[in-house]
């Protein structure tokens, strides 16, 4: 057998690996329009790509990104819906938090994206402008695999906690490929934070700060020491000046909130997350965030609102809880004991108390709780009749074992409230 020969079967051999390894990876594409579906599915799989999910809505791909690792995220924008390809991105950065490996890219129609994605906490590795030619797309994505591979060493680093690895990696990388010095320089600030240096990272990240005035996640990093190291003052300091640099930041806006909240300033607190669901209103946590601060300042109006939301973003999806609806419930009743007997409040809560019972009609702790809490709705409009006719339902229903029971104390309780003592 010749050299030639022999180089040819090596060759042979190794593009055939590359399409087994290929075949093996996951791929997610997420996109509203049928025929951009279609073509993206049809490139995907000219490339070697077998195992491809395909979804039209956001929520439907958020679903499927909380169970399962893609290896490659196509995502369009602007999926029409409650979730849209920003959120699909934050989900899987922190889904996938410990394995940065995962190719995403964002293809949109607005332009105007380029403006803000060099500022956006959480990037893509690459984006598209539609429309695009099939050559376009196979060089950016090309290109991403590459720089991928660059990072590959650091990835499982970061993924076997050997952050001290991480570190020495990345200021290989700086020196080989110059243009990647913003990406390992963040990665070295993230490997000291990680083994608790926190006096090294601040350092690191204010020298980059020196340099580099405008980066968004160094002063971002620089408040994260801050705060590790007590100087909660100084840490709300620097994360305003990250949320003036990018308002997209959204952890940002969190870690303030918790800063305001060491300083037991919830009414400070509140209004942070405010601003945050400003940028991004769609998000179940930082929605639940607001109506639990705003319930702890009496604020019912605007925990009743954000209960609201919450409900109206997880109804029929795997986030849809029965403690939503009781603490809605809740809300509702404090605003009727404020602004009196609102039929409007009446017939919302009327509803809401429907389908709570209806979500979790096989939960006899939900079932006792809603009876609870519709008759302390009823008492605050001083219609004591129709407690007691609530206090008699629930008491058939603990007798059938349809309601958890209460206990001798709370039924004395219940019972000297409705004057059925």
């Amino acid at each position: 057998m010749t050299d030639l020969t022999a180089l040819g079967i090596e060759e042979n051999n190794s593009v055939q690996q590359k399409l087994v390894d290929i075949a093996k990876k996951r791929v997610l594409i997420i996109e509203d329009l049928g025929e951009m579906r279609l073509m993206l599915k049809s490139l995907m799989t000219s490339l070697g790509y077998v195992n491809i999910d395909v979804e039209p809505s956001g929520q439907l791909a958020m679903k499927r990104i909380l169970e399962k690792h893609y290896d490659v995220i196509l995502s369009d924008y602007n999926l029409g819906g409650s979730i849209d390809g920003q959120q699909i991105l934050e989900a899987s950065r922190k889904n996938y938090s410990q394995d940065h490996s995962t190719v995403f890219i964002m293809i949109t129609a607005d332009t105007a994206y380029e403006s803000v994605v060099s500022v956006l906490e959480y990037q893509p590795d690459s984006y598209l402008v539609k429309p695009f030619p099939p050559a376009a797309f196979f060089r950016r994505f090309d290109r991403v695999q590459n720089q991928k591979k660059t990072f590959d060493g650091i990835n499982e680093s970061r993924k076997s906690g050997q952050h001290e690895d991480m570190a020495a990696q990345a200021k290989d990388i700086m020196e080989q490929y110059p243009h990647y010095t913003n990406q390992c320089l963040k990665i070295i600030g993230e490997s000291l934070y990680a083994r608790g240096l926190y006096k090294d990272a601040k350092s690191h990240y204010m020298l980059v700060v020196k340099n580099h005035k405008n980066l968004a996640w160094a002063h971002f990093g620089i408040a994260q020491c801050e705060m590790q190291l007590g100087a909660v003052g100084a840490a709300i300091q620097k994360l305003e000046e990250t949320i003036n640099l990018s308002r997209h930041f959204l952890s940002a806006y969190d870690l303030l909130a918790d800063a305001q909240e060491d300083q037991g300033d919830l009414i400070e607190a509140q209004q942070t997350i405010k601003r945050v669901l400003e940028v991004s209103p769609r998000s179940n946590d930082r929605c639940l965030r607001l109506a639990e601060l705003s319930a702890q300042v009496n604020d019912w109006e605007t925990a009743e609102h954000a209960y609201s939301r919450i409900i109206r973003l997880t109804r029929d999806t795997i986030n849809e809880k029965v403690e939503y609806y009781y603490e809605y419930l809740k809300c509702l009743t404090n605003l009727m004991k404020e602004s009196g007997d609102s039929a409007k409040l009446a017939d919302k809560f009327k509803r809401s108390l429907v389908r709570l019972r209806s979500f979790g009609k096989a939960n006899p702790a939900a079932i006792s709780n809603s009876f609870r809490i519709e008759i302390q709705q009823y008492l605050a409009r001083d219609h004591l009749g129709e407690a007691i006719k609530s206090w008699q339902h629930w008491n058939r229903l603990i007798e059938s074992g349809q309601a958890s029971p209460l206990s001798e104390a709370q039924e004395h309780t219940l019972k000297k409230r409705l004057g059925l003592l």
